[in-house]
């Protein structure tokens, strides 16, 4: 029977080897063998396929998101997460004028992955809030053998409130006491019981509409804290204030002459 990892590798089509090397690629880049000293001078063109383009753009939902359950978003492409990510090719395109960047277009590209990405993190979240919302309306019922003993005690209060009026209206003024009494005795009772049988307040459940984490009642501020300063928050903080940012812009997309490394045409590539 063959070990697992192969039979991974059988089932991805890559030897172990393949496998192995991609992995690393993808924790330390492409050039991890390269001295360093030589890799400034090694670095790929902007245009260059196996280059992250919206890292060069300052928001990668590829680097943003990868580790997280947001991984398998249908809007994200497998190969993206394998794509590298410069610091000192980014440091350039960042010297770049606006003017020549914008000839690549990859702040338009880089818009309308966001768009849906927030998009469909806005329906998830919505979809989340919606079942969360009916889940914390549910009131608990009250025990059927304790709805049983209220309703018994109901009536045997109503029956000595009629008693005692009736008796009064006979001059049976001792009698009519007497059931006034057990009748005020049984309502001390009941409303003791009705008190007993009210659902304590449950735990309810929201949704931050930033991330789509999901967050309690219970739980204190510390958590609540932790959960803002998490990776997930911050990389969807990190997505919308992105998207704010190059809507209020509106880049346009590729097609200028003149941008070197290449660029591309239209067409979106993520």
């Amino acid at each position: 029977k063959p070990a697992p990892w192969r039979a991974c590798c059988a089932a991805m089509g890559k030897t172990p080897h393949e496998l192995m090397r991609e992995q690393m690629d993808e924790l330390m880049g492409k050039a991890r063998d390269v001295p360093l000293e030589e890799r400034e001078k090694a670095l790929p063109s902007f245009s260059d396929p196996s280059i992250d383009r919206f890292h060069l753009c300052g928001c990668s939902p590829y680097e943003l998101l990868k580790g997280t359950k947001f991984e398998t978003m249908p809007q994200l492409q497998r190969d993206g997460f394998l794509k590298e990510r410069s610091e000192a090719l980014r440091v350039q395109w960042e010297a770049l004028p606006q003017e020549e960047k914008d000839k690549y277009g990859y702040e338009r590209e880089l818009m309308l992955l966001l768009e849906l990405l927030v998009d469909e993190q806005d329906r998830r979240i919505a979809k989340a809030k919606e079942r969360y919302e009916r889940e914390n309306a549910l009131v608990p019922p009250i025990p059927a053998e304790t709805q049983a003993e209220i309703d018994r005690l109901r009536g045997e209060v109503k029956e000595l409130q009629a008693q005692s009026e009736a008796l009064g209206e006979q001059g049976e003024v001792d009698e009519s006491m007497t059931a006034f009494r057990k009748a005020e005795a049984l309502q001390l009772q009941l409303q003791e019981i009705e008190r007993k049988a009210q659902p304590l307040a449950g735990k309810k459940q929201f949704v931050d509409e930033v991330s789509g984490l999901v967050w309690s009642s219970t739980d204190n501020e510390s958590r609540i804290e932790d959960l803002h300063s998490g990776k997930m928050y911050k990389a969807w903080k990190a997505i919308r204030d992105k998207l704010q940012e190059l809507r209020s812009r509106n880049p346009p997309a590729a097609g200028g002459a003149g941008a070197s490394g290449g660029g591309g045409g239209g067409g979106a590539r993520w």
